[in-house]
C-alpha cells in the first residue's frame, strides 16, 4: 500500500485494472492535482455509501466523507492526506480516521495515501486507499471489556482480590526500590450475616453496593479499593504511613456508620457499621506478611467491640 503507483504500467488496458481493484474488499479512489475524483471502485462504494455517480469529478476537499482523525480534528484542509501526497510526491503512513458514511453514521478506517505519477515522473494527482476497521476497533473494546470485567468485582465494581494483590505487589516493590510507605486498610462489616438473615440476600447486596461507594468516595485518587470477600473489603495506601492511614480509616468508618440505606423507595431500619484494621508496610516484610498483620488488627477491632480502627 506504500509503494508509489505508475500509471499505464505493463500491457493492460485501464479498464482491465479498474476491473481488477473493484474485485478488492479495500476502497481505492484517484484524484487528481486539483484533488478532484477521477475513479471510485466497487470497495469505495461499500465502504462509504457513496456510488461513484455521486462522487465523481467532486474535489475531495468538498468534505464529501467529513474525515476525522482520532482527536476528532476535521482533516479535509490542512491535514488532508491525499492533498499532502500531491504536494510532497510521498506516501503517508497509514492511519486511522473516521469517515461519514452516507447514512450519517462514523466508520473507522485504515487509510494510506500515495502519489501518482507517469511514466516520465510528472504527477497526475493521488490514490487512497482505505480499509473498513470497525471489526477491529470492536475487537479492541472486547478486550478492553473483558479485561475490565477480570479486573473488578461484579457486583459492587470494586477491584476484585486478583487485581488488588496484583496491584498490591507491584506498589509493595515500588515501595522498596524508593523506600516509600505503604499502608494497608483491612475492612469487615459488623453483622453483615444478621442483614442477610433478616432481610434477605437482596437487600445485603445493595448494603455491600452502598458501602462500596462510601469507601470509593472516602479515598484519594491514588488509593485502591476492593472487595476481598463476602463482606471484606482491602484498601491500599501508597505513599501513606500508619498514623495518616488511621486517620483516613476512621473518616471511612465514620462514613459507613452514618451511611442509610434507602432501597425500592424505603429507609431501612438497620444499622450498618465496619472494623478496620491498618498496618505499614515493614522493612523486608513481603505482601502476605503486610495483609497478615492488617487482617489480625482488624480481628482486634472485632473482638473490641466492632465498629473500631485497629493498628498493627
Amino acid at each position: 500500500m506504500d509503494k508509489k503507483i505508475e500509471s499505464n504500467a505493463g500491457s493492460l488496458p485501464p479498464e482491465t485494472y479498474q476491473a481488477i481493484l473493484d474485485q478488492t474488499y479495500e476502497g481505492v479512489y484517484f484524484v487528481d492535482n486539483d484533488r478532484r475524483i477521477t475513479y471510485w471502485n466497487k470497495g469505495a462504494e461499500h465502504i462509504s455509501g457513496y456510488h461513484k455517480k455521486e462522487v465523481m469529478n467532486l474535489r475531495c476537499s468538498e468534505n464529501l466523507l467529513c474525515h476525522m482523525d482520532t482527536e476528532g480534528r476535521g482533516m479535509c484542509g490542512p491535514l488532508c492526506p491525499l492533498s499532502r501526497a500531491v504536494n510532497s510526491g510521498q506516501a503517508t503512513p497509514q492511519a486511522r480516521v473516521y469517515l461519514k458514511h452516507k447514512d450519517g453514521r462514523r466508520v473507522p478506517v485504515d487509510v494510506v495515501s500515495s502519489p501518482v505519477s507517469d511514466p516520465k515522473g510528472q504527477r497526475l494527482g493521488a490514490v487512497q486507499i482505505f480499509r473498513d476497521a470497525s471489526i477491529y476497533e470492536e475487537e479492541a473494546k472486547a478486550s478492553e471489556l473483558l479485561s475490565r470485567l477480570a479486573a473488578l468485582d461484579p457486583l459492587t465494581e470494586l477491584l476484585n482480590r486478583r487485581k488488588i494483590e496484583m496491584e498490591l505487589d507491584l506498589e509493595l516493590k515500588k515501595s522498596k526500590r524508593l523506600g516509600l510507605p505503604l499502608s494497608l486498610i483491612f475492612c469487615d462489616l459488623d453483622y453483615f450475616k444478621n442483614i442477610n438473615d433478616k432481610y434477605g440476600h437482596q437487600v445485603g447486596d445493595e448494603v455491600l453496593k452502598g458501602v462500596s461507594r462510601q469507601l470509593q468516595a472516602g479515598t484519594r485518587e491514588y488509593d485502591r479499593v476492593a472487595r476481598y470477600g463476602g463482606e471484606e473489603f482491602l484498601i491500599m495506601l501508597p505513599q501513606t504511613k500508619a498514623e495518616i492511614a488511621v486517620e483516613i480509616a476512621d473518616r471511612l468508618r465514620l462514613s459507613v456508620e452514618r451511611w442509610k440505606l434507602i432501597y425500592q423507595e424505603k429507609l431501612w431500619p438497620f444499622r450498618v457499621t465496619i472494623s478496620m484494621g491498618v498496618a505499614e508496610l515493614n522493612h523486608g516484610e513481603g505482601l502476605d506478611s503486610l495483609i497478615d498483620r492488617s487482617d489480625k488488627a482488624l480481628y482486634r477491632a472485632k473482638q473490641g467491640g466492632r465498629n473500631a480502627v485497629f493498628v498493627s
